[in-house]
Parts: structure tokens; C-alpha cells; sequence
């Protein structure tokens, strides 16, 4: 087990230990947080791609679906709702800081002997005989790259598309302030071995099921602002999502769009489910931290980007967050 890695020298360190630790193993189980993202589903995937070229039979699981902007993504139909078998000897768990993000995948993980993590979160508490975890990387799949790339296994197209998906969606399509240069170079190695990036950015950024669209605009004309504009909010209720026939996939970026609103300085989506839980992605500029907003309800993620749910009402979850996040940005 190890602490929180400060350097790609350190990162790097691990490779033969990461390496070790796949080729040992005779069936692996692979997951990664509900509501997966480009980073969850691409490191996912890749994982399970490396481990097919090592020989290692392995799953690939999630609670929720694949999202949409995702299913161009070669063999996406590897990630399913539950294990195909009873006994794995690893579990990988990855892009998560704390076992509860698995959802109902994550009992399949209680009796598998041993457990490595592979993360880039704050953590909030710390499995694993195998802890991977860079606070300054960019997306979990950077790491995946520097452990994978110089590995003497030479990556397949499909793996670099897989890991460039993560780090393009966990940049914000190159725009974040965690677009490093090192970031760029892997990118630049990865599209070397053939990923599509042009191909990716269209997908995952410029191509939008009509209901998304739609849901977009009623959200970009029932948006909220308070502190001189410097936060801006909308709610998304379930009969929203009836009215237009969209889904909850469909508010993906919607969070990002509010933010550009000029004065902005948090944006905040909360959206309602089916089953009644209430979802909230929070976004900041600059300095301000909404992760510790967050935690105060149970929720995470970095300092910039990160999300929380609830299992009150809709109103009242809108009430209480707003009023945290209106202390966040009076403090800060």
C-alpha cells in the first residue's frame, strides 16, 4: 500500500509493482463511480484492454450505463451491470476517492482478496493493498498512460482512444487549469498510437441527442443567480426530464454552460431522479474550492469540478446547498 504520489518519478516507480500485481492475477474485476464520465469509462476500458493483451480473464462493471457521447468508443459493451462471475482474485477500482461511489457494484468487491485503486482524487478514505492515487494528475487516465506506456506492451489504437478520452473529457477538452504540459505530451504519445482525437472531440463535445439539446435550452432560460450573479444555479426536475423525454445522460456539460455566464464564479445543477435522489454537479473558477462544499454533504471530487447527491426533496436540497455554496463564495 502507498501514500499519495507527488511526481511522475514517483508514478513511474510503481510500474513494475502495477505490472506485477495485473500479470499475477487469474481473473480481475474492474469498476469505477456511478454516472460514469469520460475519465471512469476510459481508464475502465483500458485497464481491461491491457489486461486481455497480458492473458488475465477480467470484467468490467458500473451501476449506471454508459452515457450516450461515450458509445462511439470501441467495445463499450465490455462494461456491464454486473460480474460474470462469482470469484475474482483482484478487484481494480478506479477514478473514485471512496468505495460508496461504486453504488450497488460495490458488495461485488467484499470478498475478492486483494483490492488496488488508481485514482487522482482527494481521497476520502483509503482501500486497497494497491493505492495509485496522484492528486496532481490530470485525469486518472494519465496516470494509466505513465503506467502503461514504457511497459515493454505495446498499446493497441483502441487503448490509446481509451485513455485519451479520459484525459480530454477530465481537461475539459484541453481548457482546464489541470491541462498540464505533461498532460499534452501524453496526449501527443497516445495519438501517436492512433487514437482519433478529432473523431473524440466531435463525439463527446458536438454531437447531442435532440432531448439534450432541448433540456439544455429550458435550463439556459430557468437558470438562478444570487451574490451579484457570482452564482449561478438551475434545478432540473423530474417532470422536466418527461416533458422533453430526456434522461439524466442528457445533462451532461450543462453545468459547464451555466458557468460561462460572465460573472459566474459557481454553477450548480441539481437534477431529480426517477427514483427520487437528487443529484448536484457543482463547477468554480480560480481558487475556489466546491469539493468542500461537497463533503458537507457527503458528496467530493476536486477543487474545481465535483458532485453531490441528496435524498431529501428537490426544494430542500436546493436550500441548503445554495446556502452553502453562498458562504462558500462570501468566504473566499
Amino acid at each position: 500500500m502507498t501514500g499519495t504520489i507527488q511526481s511522475i518519478e514517483e508514478l513511474k516507480g510503481l510500474q513494475a509493482q502495477f505490472l506485477t500485481e495485473l500479470g499475477s492475477a487469474r481473473r480481475v474485476l474492474i469498476a469505477s463511480h456511478l454516472n460514469p464520465d469520460g475519465d471512469a469509462i476510459g481508464s475502465s476500458l483500458a485497464v481491461a484492454a491491457f489486461l486481455t493483451l497480458m492473458g488475465v480473464d477480467c470484467d468490467v462493471v458500473n451501476a449506471d450505463p454508459v452515457p450516450e457521447n461515450l458509445k462511439f468508443l470501441p467495445g463499450v459493451n465490455r462494461v456491464k451491470s454486473a460480474p460474470a462471475h462469482d470469484e475474482y482474485d483482484l478487484g481494480i477500482i478506479l477514478d473514485l476517492d471512496s468505495m460508496n461511489r461504486l453504488g450497488r457494484v460495490r458488495d461485488c468487491f467484499n470478498d475478492i482478496p486483494r483490492l488496488m485503486v488508481i485514482d487522482h482524487h482527494v481521497p476520502h478514505e483509503q482501500p486497497g493493498d494497491l493505492r495509485i492515487v496522484m492528486t496532481g494528475a490530470p485525469a486518472t487516465c494519465a496516470l494509466l498512460a505513465d503506467l502503461m506506456l514504457g511497459s515493454g506492451i505495446p498499446l493497441t489504437s483502441d487503448i490509446a482512444n481509451y485513455l485519451l478520452v479520459g484525459i480530454l473529457t477530465d481537461t475539459g477538452n484541453f481548457r482546464f487549469p489541470n491541462t498540464t504540459p505533461h498532460s499534452l505530451h501524453l496526449a501527443a504519445e497516445l495519438i501517436e498510437l492512433g487514437a482519433d482525437l478529432p473523431k473524440m472531440a466531435e463525439e463527446v463535445y458536438h454531437r447531442k441527442p435532440i432531448e439534450a439539446v432541448r433540456l439544455l435550452g429550458w435550463a439556459l432560460s430557468n437558470f438562478k443567480t444570487s451574490m451579484n450573479d457570482s452564482l449561478v444555479w438551475v434545478t432540473l426536475p423530474l417532470r422536466i426530464f418527461e416533458e422533453l423525454g430526456a434522461s439524466d445522460q442528457d445533462t451532461e456539460g450543462i453545468v459547464n454552460e451555466i458557468l460561462s455566464v460572465g460573472s459566474a464564479r459557481i454553477a450548480m445543477i441539481l437534477r431529480e431522479s426517477a427514483g427520487g435522489r437528487i443529484r448536484g454537479s457543482l463547477r468554480s473558477r480560480g481558487s475556489i474550492n466546491v469539493a468542500t462544499v461537497a463533503q458537507q454533504f457527503g458528496g467530493g471530487g476536486h477543487a474545481n469540478a465535483a458532485g453531490v447527491s441528496f435524498t431529501s426533496s428537490l426544494s430542500a436540497a436546493e436550500e441548503e446547498i445554495v446556502k452553502a455554496l453562498e458562504e462558500c463564495l462570501a468566504s473566499s
